[in-house]
C-alpha cells in the first residue's frame, strides 16, 4: 500500500514539475487542448481569457473561428423567431469554442442568446467577454448590459412564476379524441386517440395536436379508413375577468369556413377536477355557403395517466 501511495506521489509531484515548467505560450495550448473536450467548462474559459491577456503577441484568431462567426452573423440577421435566434447562437458558440479568448464571439453570442430569450446563458457569456481585451469604455458599457440582462431574466422569471400558478394544471401530457357528431349525437367518424402536449408560451398554454390517425369514411352504405393528418392547436388562457377561454387556430383549408385564419374561440366544458376538456364547434358547409351543416365537430381532451 505504501508503494502505490509513494508511486502516486511521485507521479503527482512530476505533473506539477510539467505544468510549472511550461512556458505560458505551451500552458495556453494546453488549455485550449482540453477545452475542445470539454467545451461546457467555464473556468478553464477564463483562464484562457486571461492568460491570453499577458501574450505578447496576441494569439492570432484562427480562420475556423472567423468563418464561424460570419457564419453566426448572417444567421442572426436573417432571424426571426426564438429558434431562428438559438440556431445563430449555437454558430456563435462554436466561434467561441475554436478562439475562447476572442471577445467578439462571446458578445455577439450573448446578444443572440438575449433574442432567444436565453438571458442567464447571455449573462454568463456576457461576464466572459468582459475577461478579454476591452477597452475601459467597452467594459463599461458590457457592465451596463449585464444589468439590463439581469432585470430581463428577473422579469422572466417572475412572469414565469404567475404562468405556473395559473396554467400549471395544462402543462404536462394529455391525451385527445376527435369526433363528428350528427344531429342526434351519433358519432359518424372518430378519429382514434393521440397525444397531445400543453406547453406554456407567453400568457397562455398552447395544447398541440399533431399525429397521423385514420378517418371513418360511412358514406354510400359502407365505410373506408384512410389515413389523414390531425393539425389542431388549441390556446387556452385567462380573460381579464378570469375567465378561461379556449380558441382553436383556424386552419388554412379551402373546404372549410373558419371566421379567420387565425385563433378562434369554441364553446368547452372543463371537469371539476380539471381532468377533462370538451370542445365543441359547429361544423359548417365549405365555401360558397358557409352553413351550419347540421354537424358539430367535438374534441375531447383527458389528463394523460
Amino acid at each position: 500500500m505504501r508503494k502505490v501511495l509513494g508511486l502516486l506521489l511521485v507521479q503527482l509531484l512530476a505533473m506539477c514539475i510539467g505544468v510549472s515548467a511550461a512556458t505560458p505560450a505551451e500552458q495556453f495550448a494546453q488549455m485550449l487542448e482540453v477545452l475542445q473536450k470539454t467545451p461546457k467548462d467555464d473556468s478553464l474559459r477564463e483562464n484562457i481569457a486571461r492568460l491570453a491577456r499577458e501574450l505578447k503577441p496576441a494569439p492570432p484568431i484562427p480562420e475556423e473561428a472567423r468563418r464561424a462567426l460570419v457564419r453566426g452573423n448572417t444567421a442572426l440577421e436573417e432571424a426571426t423567431a426564438p429558434d431562428d435566434y438559438a440556431r445563430a447562437a449555437k454558430i456563435y458558440e462554436e466561434a467561441a469554442t475554436l478562439a475562447p479568448w476572442w471577445g467578439a464571439a462571446y458578445l455577439d453570442l450573448a446578444r443572440a442568446q438575449e433574442l432567444a430569450l436565453d438571458y442567464r446563458s447571455a449573462q454568463r457569456n456576457l461576464k466572459l467577454y468582459m475577461l478579454t481585451i476591452v477597452s475601459p469604455d467597452d467594459a463599461r458599457k458590457a457592465q451596463d448590459y449585464l444589468y439590463a440582462l439581469e432585470d430581463k431574466q428577473e422579469r422572466a422569471d417572475r412572469t414565469k412564476n404567475e404562468n405556473d400558478s395559473r396554467f400549471g394544471w395544462l402543462s404536462g401530457g394529455w391525451t385527445v379524441t376527435k369526433k363528428v357528431l350528427d344531429q342526434s349525437g351519433y358519432a359518424v367518424v372518430q378519429a382514434d386517440p393521440v397525444a397531445t402536449r400543453g406547453n406554456i408560451e407567453g400568457d397562455h398554454v398552447t395544447l398541440k395536436v399533431l399525429a397521423n390517425t385514420l378517418a371513418h369514411d360511412y358514406r354510400g352504405g359502407g365505410y373506408l379508413d384512410s389515413e389523414i393528418r390531425v393539425e389542431n392547436s388549441f390556446r387556452v388562457s385567462y380573460d381579464p375577468s378570469g375567465q378561461l377561454v379556449m380558441e382553436l387556430f383556424g386552419a388554412r383549408d379551402t373546404y372549410t369556413c373558419p371566421t379567420a385564419y387565425d385563433w378562434n374561440q369554441v364553446d368547452f366544458d372543463l371537469s371539476s377536477d380539471r381532468r377533462m376538456i370538451t370542445a365543441t364547434r359547429e361544423y359548417l358547409y365549405g365555401p360558397p355557403s358557409c352553413k351550419p351543416s347540421g354537424y358539430s365537430i367535438v374534441w375531447v381532451f383527458e389528463r394523460a395517466q
